[in-house]
């Protein structure tokens, strides 16, 4: 884990963020598990799973968005929110750190898995506000190509 650079805290990014996640789902009642992820599927900070579950999650919710993104793609403005809905619960999925626009970064994108009696509105609001609150951090650097095509 990476360090926040306060060592007067000891804590590290990934673990301020996740114990925002948690507060995020302790405000939405029937969430019960939060995800942040890069754009690009790499988990940066999780609740209530295990890693690779996490890892998992973020796959999917970064496929959802992508495959939200290639719909609209002609059309002017951005993918907000893409929901799942299954028998068994919902799994939100809202952009964040959108209005970000340097190409050399990737959006970062909120799940959320709630029971299937959660009430939709309450947490696609406490996902707004969560997202509102650390807006530019929550733009993730492109990660370097690591293949130069140089041959080499």
């Amino acid at each position: 884990m990476h360090t926040d650079g306060n060592p007067t805290t000891g804590t590290s990014a990934r673990e301020h963020l996740s114990g925002l996640l948690e507060g995020l789902l302790k405000r939405a009642p029937g969430a019960t598990r939060a995800l942040l992820s890069s754009g690009d599927g790499l988990k940066l900070a999780f609740t209530e799973q295990s890693p690779d579950d996490a890892d998992s999650l973020a796959a999917v919710i970064s496929g959802l968005y992508s495959l939200g993104r290639q719909q609209f793609k002609n059309t002017a403005g951005g993918i907000r929110q893409v929901v799942v809905e299954h028998d068994g619960g919902r799994l939100f999925v809202m952009s964040a750190g959108a209005e970000f626009t340097d190409d050399r970064a990737v959006n970062t994108v909120l799940a959320v898995v709630a029971a299937p009696g959660a009430d939709a509105g309450q947490v696609g609001y406490e996902m707004e506000t969560f997202i509102r609150g650390l807006d530019e951090h929550l733009v993730v650097q492109a990660r370097p190509n690591s293949f130069s095509g140089s041959g080499m």
